[in-house]
């Protein structure tokens, strides 16, 4: 059970995690600046997200730490969808 809990948060995370450095890559491109401080935002709220849920996919294993998991990781560990990969 935590191990199937683990493998769904962390796909929750890496989705978000990806997504949020697209959005990052965003920055200064916007039309205006309104829509570029917005992208910017939305990008820093989703970071936060994956902090949270690093955090608690630390405490559902129970011997990785958030920094283990956010940064000990091989490509393959990954568990995003490829959709948040593709280029804006």
């Amino acid at each position: 059970m935590n191990q199937s809990l683990y493998q769904y948060i962390l796909g929750i995370a890496d989705n978000s995690l990806i997504l949020g450095q697209r959005m990052g890559e965003l920055c200064g491109h916007g039309p205006s600046l309104e829509t570029d401080i917005a992208c910017t935002n939305i990008s820093l709220d989703l970071f936060g997200q994956v902090r949270s849920y690093f955090q608690y996919a630390a405490d559902v294993l129970g011997d990785k730490t958030e920094d283990d998991i956010a940064f000990l990781r091989k490509i393959r560990e990954y568990k995003n969808v490829l959709l948040v990969e593709q280029p804006n």
